[in-house]
Formats: structure tokens, sequence, C-alpha cells
């Protein structure tokens, strides 16, 4: 067997582009043949929590001794130590040198509690495919278009100095297809506008906003009528405004206060739709959900969407109910209202043709609980399995009493088959 230092200079490139940037610098000690390659590395992926060496001069030296044609990326985690954070000067040298190396990827990611004006040097940057941000602020944007080639954006609790920056920003990436959005509230922006026609992807998270107020005037409107791939996880937010999306594949919806009404009505050419919503009384959206083969919802605060739902999904065959881990769920007051079983007459069509598996996670065997499962069974005629996670807190005598119950229910499928877990 040979000694790898005999490979070539570009199977030790790849090799060391594997390791953390400060690891495969550490190389070159090894013996002369290592000393030259690790310049040839395309990418500098630097995270001074896990490393020795200091970053100013390492960063720096990096980038000026790099031989490579250009950075495929350029990634810095930067955390609070006791020398305290770096000046606005340096992580402008650093973004400016990595742009001098035409970088492809750049994830500047600062975990300080204070906000760092966005480098002016990144807005001449158009061979930028990949930018994440966290702990920026940006107040001024060019009004030409500069980020030519990107592709994927991720914004992580970025300061923007008024509604029009975020206007501007996204008017610059006319490519632009994946979007990750995790806001920081403030006076500034009360409305965040999504304008993005051309979008594919999008993420929003506020779990921990910098909002205090549960319920406050601040909001997002969501212009993507391009989108296939939507997650939106947020309990602050005060409202949602979207437009029909024809091409939705995914939805994945936690929402504690919108317009119910609107925004699911917005979502039914989704093919898998996962809804923590709440409704509103007495209102029920437009539309039929014609595209849906599979639906999660929460048991806690959505089971009502449950008989619109499958009253308007013709071609539902998965249907997944839960018990959500949301907080602002579950300590929500009147939460939602007692399902009511359909008429015998209105057996939705998903029912009698399609639906195929059911599965409820953190099932408690409350009386609501079982008057669904009883309806799911014997209505399901095209029903193969039906599985049920019994909630890990009930003891097993009343687990096997529940297990009984369910098995003795009338089921319309011959085939099927009843399963049972425990959390």
């Amino acid at each position: 067997m040979g000694n790898i230092s005999d490979l070539s200079n570009d199977l030790l490139v790849k090799i060391l582009s594997l390791l953390p940037t400060n690891v495969a610098v550490s190389t070159c000690l090894l013996s002369k043949r290592w000393g030259p390659v690790w310049k040839l590395i395309p990418k500098l992926d630097y995270d001074d929590s896990c490393s020795a060496a200091a970053p100013l001069g390492f960063i720096e030296n990096f980038l000026q001794l790099n031989n490579a044609p250009f950075l495929e990326s350029f990634h810095l985690k930067l955390h609070p130590k006791i020398t305290g954070d770096y000046a606005p000067e340096d992580y402008e040298k650093w973004v400016k040198a990595a742009v001098a190396h035409n970088v492809r990827d750049l994830e500047l990611l600062r975990f300080f509690i204070r906000f760092v004006p966005l480098p002016r040097s990144l807005y001449t940057l158009e061979t930028l495919v990949v930018l994440r941000l966290k702990k920026v602020s940006i107040e001024d944007v060019p009004s030409t278009t500069c980020f030519r080639s990107l592709k994927t954006l991720s914004l992580q609790h970025v300061w923007f100095s008024s509604e029009e920056t975020i206007t501007r920003l996204f008017s610059c990436c006319p490519i632009l297809e994946t979007l990750v959005v995790h806001p920081w509230g403030g006076d500034e922006v009360k409305t965040f506008a999504i304008c993005v026609p051309w979008l594919k992807s999008l993420t929003i998270s506020d779990m921990v906003s910098g909002y205090h107020d549960p319920i406050n005037d601040n909001g997002f409107v969501i212009n993507a009528p391009s989108l296939k791939y939507l997650h939106i996880v947020d309990h602050f937010s005060g409202f949602y405004s979207l437009v029909n999306m024809p091409e939705l594949f995914k939805a994945d919806i936690h929402i504690r206060h919108c317009d119910s009404e609107k925004l699911l009505g917005c979502l039914t050419s989704s093919r898998n739709l996962s809804l923590c919503l709440k409704p509103q009384e007495g209102a029920y959206p437009h539309g039929d959900f014609d595209q849906l083969v599979s639906l999660d919802l929460c048991a806690l605060c959505s089971l009502d969407w449950l008989n619109l739902i499958l009253e308007r999904s013709p071609k539902l065959r998965a249907l997944r109910l839960y018990q959500t881990r949301n907080w602002s769920c579950r300590n929500s007051r009147s939460v939602r209202t007692k399902w009511e079983q359909p008429m015998a007459s209105c057996v939705p069509e998903c029912l009698l043709v399609s639906l195929e598996t059911v599965k409820w996670n953190c099932y408690k065997g409350t009386e609501e609980e079982k008057s669904v499962v009883m309806y799911l069974l014997k209505n399901g005629n095209s029903l193969a399995t039906m599985s049920i996670q019994f909630l890990g807190s009930i003891t097993l005598e009343n687990r096997n009493q529940m297990q009984t119950e369910l098995e003795s229910m009338p089921r319309s499928s011959s085939r099927c088959q009843l399963s049972f877990t425990f959390t």
C-alpha cells in the first residue's frame, strides 16, 4: 500500500477539503510535500469556538496565501469571547478578500448581541450562489441588480432599516429559488414583504422572536406564486397574506395568529399538507384540495379542519394526526371546538376510494379521539393500516384497555390492520 503523500495534489486537496480549515492548514507541519497543498483548498470553514487559532491573523493569512482559482465557500461562525466582538472593518476586509477570490458560497453567522453592518463589498459579487447571514444589519441596498447568480438566501435575525430595504434586497436577486427567514422584530419593519415571483422554496421560522407581544401588528406578505415548498413555524406574527400558489407541492404550516380561511385557501393545490392552525369560527376556505395525497393535522388545534379537508380531498391516501409540541398551542385557552361526526349520508369520496393509511401519534383515548377513529374505520373502504401510538404517560393497564376497545371497532375494509406502539 502506497503512502498517502504519494497521491496527486488534486486528491489531497479533496481530502483536506473535508476537514475544518484550521486542521487542514496544520497538515503543512507533516512534511515539505504537504506544505503547499493547503493553499489550493477552495474553501475556508472557520468556527472560532472550535479553533485555538487567532481569527484575525488566521483568516487574513489564509485568504492572502490561497492559490485556488476561486473559493467555493467562505464560512465564518463567530461567537462572543473575552476579547469581545470583531470590528466592522475586519468583516469588511474579510469579505472583500473573499470577493476578490470570486467566492460562490458565503456564510457569515454571528452569535453576538449587537448587529454588524453588511460589508458593502458584498454587493459587487456577481458570482455568489449561496448567502447565509446572521446578526447582520442592512441599511442601504444598491438600486441596481447585484446578486445576479444568487439562488439561496438565509436571513437569521437580520435587522433591516426599513420595509423598502427588504423589497430592494429581493429585487437584487433575479434568480433566487430558496429563501430562509428567521425574523427579527422591531419598529422599523411592520410588514415583511416577500415578493419573489420565481421563488421555489420558502421557510419562515419565528420560535423565539424579537417581538414580546404574542399578538401584534407585525406580519408577512408573501407573493411567490411559483412556490413548491412552504414551511412556516411562527408563534408571534400578527398576520399572513399569501397569493395562490398553483405549483405548491408541500406546505407545513404552524401559525397561531392569522386569517386561517384566507391562508388555507391559498394552499389548495398542495399535494402534501401539514397543519397546526386554529380555524376561525365560521371560517372555511373556498376551493378543493384536488391534488392532496398526504395530510398531517395537529389534534390539539386543527382537528376542526378534518371534516372539511376530507370532504374536499378526493385523492387523499395518507392521514396523520398528532399532538404538537408547540408551547403556544398547548398553552392556548379554548384552543378548538369539539369535533362533530359528519352525517352518515355524506361520507367523503377519499374514505370510500383512496385513503389507505391512518396514523395517530400520542393518542390519549379521549371520547373525541375514539369517535374520530371509529368514524375512519367504519367508513374507510380502502384502509390498509391504522397505526396508533399511545401517549407515554398512559398506564399499561389503560393502554391494554384502549387497545382492546379499538380492535373491537367495526371496519369497513376487511384488509385493514391495526398496529400499536408506545412512546
